[in-house]
């Protein structure tokens, strides 16, 4: 509790002190993203173990030799969290990145077309944006079968219709609006005026969405592999890794589920924060003089 409050009196005092809005919640976020994503990234290289292979430590509790312990098949769960970040990010940015490239080109047409093709898409979008967006992931994944580009298509869908909403409304304002109106009159071409005259005034906001529908995927990626629909043993991955030691709990065994919870954790907390700092910065209306 004492270090919680601690720690939200830094983001304050940060937040306050430094020149302009959100820059505090900015560096907080980069100060956690950057050494998970080193972590990621250096994994070949500072993973003391193979992931994937156990030996005859077995439910070792944090030591030097093991610096967050071993599970119950005598793999060190350090090099687990390394490799198993790899899994994490690649499943979120895949399905982040892809839900993007459809929900945005389908909402700048929407709004720009207008009639019967809005209408529709508007129709099918908030028929996904209906469903609870963990149980849609989980019905998809069922379905395709577990396996990381699946698992991504599957959290893709469900925030498609977000990008769609985020970028359908503000072009309905930008098309009424005085320089697109007379890029019309002049016969300027559809694709010019949507992606050279729309698309980047939507930029700042889109930027917060992805930053912020990144976060929110962390999750929704780890109660899919808690479930069992990203990857299939002995491969790493942080939410299977939770399932994993869950049952060992009861006996005491907490740094199974300790570790990985904490690792998902931080990494969404993380994206979190770098989409509270982004909006506030480049949201017109946090903006003071």
């Amino acid at each position: 509790m004492v270090i919680g409050m601690r720690i939200i009196d830094y983001l304050l005092r940060l937040r306050t002190g430094l020149g302009y809005p959100g820059k505090g919640f900015i560096i907080a976020g980069l100060g956690i993203l950057i050494p998970l994503l080193l972590m990621t990234l250096l994994a070949p290289l500072i993973s003391p173990y193979d992931p994937t292979k156990g030996s005859r430590d077995i439910l070792q509790p944090p030591s030097p030799a093991h610096f967050f312990g071993t599970n119950n098949l005598g793999q060190d769960l350090f090099s687990r969290i390394l490799w198993g970040g790899r899994v994490v990010l690649t499943v979120v940015l895949v399905s982040t990145i892809l839900s993007a490239a459809i929900g945005v080109p389908l909402g700048l047409l929407s709004g720009y077309l207008g009639g019967k093709i809005d209408r529709a898409l508007a129709m099918i979008m908030d028929s996904i944006y209906a469903f609870p967006g963990l149980i849609l992931a989980i019905a998809l994944a069922s379905v395709l079968g577990p396996s990381i580009i699946n698992a991504a298509a599957a959290i893709a869908v469900v925030y498609i219709p977000t990008y769609f909403r985020m970028t359908r409304g503000p072009t309905l304002q930008l098309k009424a609006s005085q320089y697109v109106e007379a890029a019309i009159a002049t016969g300027a071409p559809t694709k010019r005026i949507i992606f050279r005259h729309i698309l980047p005034n939507l930029a700042p906001t889109l930027t917060v969405v992805f930053t912020l529908n990144t976060a929110d995927s962390i999750l929704t990626e780890a109660g899919l592999s808690f479930l069992g629909f990203v990857v299939t043993p002995p491969t790493p991955d942080w939410g299977f890794d939770l399932k994993a030691g869950q049952p060992f709990l009861p006996a005491g065994y907490w740094w199974l589920i300790t570790f990985p919870g904490i690792f998902i954790i931080l990494l969404s907390l993380g994206f979190g924060l770098l989409g509270e700092g982004l909006n506030e910065l480049l949201s017109p209306k946090e903006k003071t003089i």
